[in-house]
């Protein structure tokens, strides 16, 4: 049997918890509030982020991509604990520099130990991905198949959410080809898609209650294999997750549910609210 390590870095919004319980390393994006920066999830909550962001003055918040010393790091750690091999899934390339870190890091090891991917996603989809790696990998599942299984879920992974404001994601210089909603923001309630790895529009409404009914209709088209909520402590999640598992056929029980981390969190704001959904292979 094989003893494959999985990393992966803190934009996928696993726990300190969720890492721990399914033996992933987490590598840390760095998030900062003026003079202030914190490694995002292991030296500053979810809670706490959030309260800093809303605080009236708040600085407006800005990330930084790991090093490549830092994955190095995680890549000797895992090595060092009896791992024959590792898979690193990423944020998207597109959206930091972490992966670019990842990639550099991979190559001082003999070729073939280290393999890096894409996930050309972040937040929700790309826990999802990685817990789902990790379910294998405990497996004794060797490298070639955990990696099949991360390349497989990438292709099978979207996400839609809608904004309370585009500001974050402008200031922050992630709106993509979602850029030119800027000219119609005020009229407008966009929903917004990660697309070949960057923030682009997916679809125009002109309330938030139509873009939720979008997002729920969206959540019941079926080939789906499972469908997920995020948010950055938008109004009645319970509400809108017990229309998504209605619309979707499952208990709500079902409907995985995560509060979406600093990294996501700097870039979209409060009051964000999303679906992941796993298309059916």
């Amino acid at each position: 049997m094989a003893n494959i390590a999985i990393v992966t870095d803190t934009s996928s919004d696993l726990t300190l918890e969720e890492a721990a319980a399914t033996a992933v390393r987490l590598v840390p994006l760095t998030v900062s509030f003026g003079d202030e920066s914190f490694e995002a999830v292991t030296e500053i909550s979810n809670e706490e982020f959030y309260r800093r962001l809303t605080a009236p003055g708040a600085p407006f918040p800005r990330t930084a991509a790991p090093n490549p010393a830092q994955f190095e790091a995680a890549y000797r750690d895992a090595f060092d604990g009896g791992a024959d091999g590792v898979v690193c899934v990423t944020i998207s390339s597109k959206l930091s520099a972490t992966y670019s870190s990842a990639a550099q890091a991979a190559g001082a090891f003999e070729p073939g130990l280290v393999d890096v991917v894409d996930s050309l996603t972040v937040a929700q989809p790309l826990g999802l991905i990685v817990k789902r790696a990790a379910d294998l990998a405990r497996t004794g599942a060797g490298k070639a198949e955990v990696l099949d299984r991360v390349l497989d879920l990438v292709g099978r992974m979207d996400l839609h959410f809608t904004v309370h404001t585009l500001e974050y994601l402008q200031k922050g210089g992630r709106i993509g080809r979602a850029s030119a909603l800027l000219g119609t923001v005020l009229s407008i309630k966009p929903i917004l898609t990660v697309e070949d790895g960057v923030v682009a529009s997916a679809d125009k409404l002109r309330t938030t209650a139509k873009a939720l009914a979008r997002l729920v209709e969206m959540a019941g088209e079926r080939s789906l294999e499972q469908v997920a909520v995020l948010h950055t402590g938008a109004d009645d999640v319970a509400g809108f997750c017990a229309q998504v598992a209605a619309a979707a056929g499952v208990e709500v029980e079902q409907v995985e549910v995560s509060l979406t981390g600093p990294v996501a969190g700097a870039h979209v704001g409060p009051g964000m609210i999303g679906i992941t959904r796993v298309k059916a292979s």
